[in-house]
């Protein structure tokens, strides 16, 4: 977005006051005020992923804690309390602003006034901290400030990672031994694979000894996630799943597995089959509340930073994000691969879906905002995407994904796509 859009949305915001932003900083100020601020006051506020509301709302809230005689500095460092002792501040504000539905400032504010006598130590005063949190409903101001100067976009790698004859039924990644290195794996119709960043298969064990479900699934269908060093695998072809460990290069079976598992939170989110369709209906485990009886052709969870979430993919193209108590956020237009992923490695969840359109010969990835399905970036993918998995980078905190992808001619590939430069 250009500096003159930006700046327009800026007064947008301001003009609007006191709307959804105007709200939460007369309720920090409060807050603040309340706690015993001292003046010079130091304020870092941080908005993982959406930097035009996070200088929206700091805008907003200078304004509120000057009227308030705090005489507010902003700062943007890593170390704000630091900064702040260097800076003079007597009182430190330290916000996070999250957007889940609605819009949240959490955080503390600090007395970080040192007596001369405490000399160089880096000890706090004895003054009292006090907690910072407020809660408003967003507006569309909010939600168009959210989705400006992300500046993200998605770029597919132009070789495959590996190839099948036949169809893959779920792609999981994690760890699966000591060293806690990234690997893939992948369900396909035939066996469970464990495969390398570079697509060199690490094990793979059939799925010959596992007897066949009785009907079995009309479409190749399955789920597999990685829980505490295992791989629970489940294919809706057989009667059984198996949870697998790896183990001297070898995929080694120890235990057997009832029914599909989605992933792992507190518990297990296991899911029932109906007989002969790719598709479940959660059961047992921590599931988000779904209104009435939905059939899911999949879905993903987030059991790590920058919190857990649970994301359902229904079988009218649409989708549901559960992200910790933040509420359900319904996506429409999502096919059968989506997953929750931090892109940019700034602690800000968005979901990568594939379309919903019955069978593309070219599929579309799209990055999608989690808080109502905005478009942020997007990328076209031959054929079409069944299978969509975030993947820790080897460039930084950002992640990846991986893509199940079906060809034309009946066989599959693994494709990687990333954040574009």
């Amino acid at each position: 977005m250009s500096g003159a859009g930006l700046a327009a949305l800026l007064v947008l915001a301001q003009a609007t006051s006191p709307g959804a932003l105007g709200a939460l900083a007369e309720a920090v100020a409060a807050q603040v005020h309340t706690a015993g601020a001292e003046p010079p006051l130091a304020l870092a506020v941080s908005a993982p992923g959406r930097p035009a509301l996070e200088r929206a709302f700091a805008t907003e809230l200078l304004g509120r804690l000057t009227a308030a005689g705090l005489a507010p500095r902003l700062l943007a460092v890593p170390d704000p309390e630091r900064a702040a002792r260097e800076q003079g501040a007597r009182s430190l504000l330290r916000l996070r602003l999250d957007l889940a539905g609605t819009l949240v400032a959490s955080g503390d504010v600090l007395s970080t006034w040192v007596n001369f006598w405490a000399g160089r130590a880096q000890t706090r005063s004895a003054s009292p901290g006090a907690a910072v949190a407020a809660e408003v409903s967003a507006d569309a101001t909010v939600r168009l400030l959210a989705r400006a100067g992300e500046g993200l976009s998605l770029e597919l790698d132009p070789e495959p990672l590996a190839r099948w004859p036949v169809r893959t039924l779920a792609v999981a990644t994690g760890s699966l031994d000591p060293d806690g290195q990234p690997l893939v794996a992948v369900l396909t119709e035939e066996a469970v694979e464990v495969r390398g960043r570079d697509g060199r298969l690490l094990a793979r064990r059939s799925l010959d000894a596992l007897p066949r479900a009785d009907p079995p699934s009309r479409d190749p269908f399955g789920t597999l996630c990685i829980c505490q060093r295992r791989l629970l695998a489940f294919s809706a072809g057989r009667a059984a799943g198996e949870v697998l460990e790896l183990s001297g290069g070898a995929l080694v079976p120890r235990e057997a597995l009832a029914r599909p598992v989605l992933g792992c939170l507190s518990a297990r989110l296991e899911a029932s089959l109906f007989p002969g369709l790719a598709r479940f209906v959660p059961s047992s485990g921590p599931w988000p509340s779904l209104p009435g009886e939905p059939r899911a052709w999949g879905g993903s969870v987030r059991a790590g930073a920058p919190g857990p979430g649970v994301l359902v993919l229904l079988e009218d193209g649409t989708a549901r994000w559960a992200e910790g108590t933040g509420g359900l956020h319904a996506l429409p237009g999502v096919g059968a691969g989506a997953a929750a992923v931090d892109l940019a490695g700034d602690g800000a969840v968005r979901i990568a879906a594939s379309s919903s359109a019955a069978a593309p010969a070219v599929d579309r990835l799209r990055l999608l905002a989690p808080d109502g399905g905005a478009e942020l970036a997007s990328v076209e993918v031959p054929g079409r995407i069944l299978q969509v998995a975030a993947w820790s980078s080897a460039r930084g905190p950002e992640e990846d994904l991986l893509l199940g992808v079906w060809r034309t001619d009946g066989g599959s590939e693994l494709r990687l796509a990333r954040r574009g430069r």
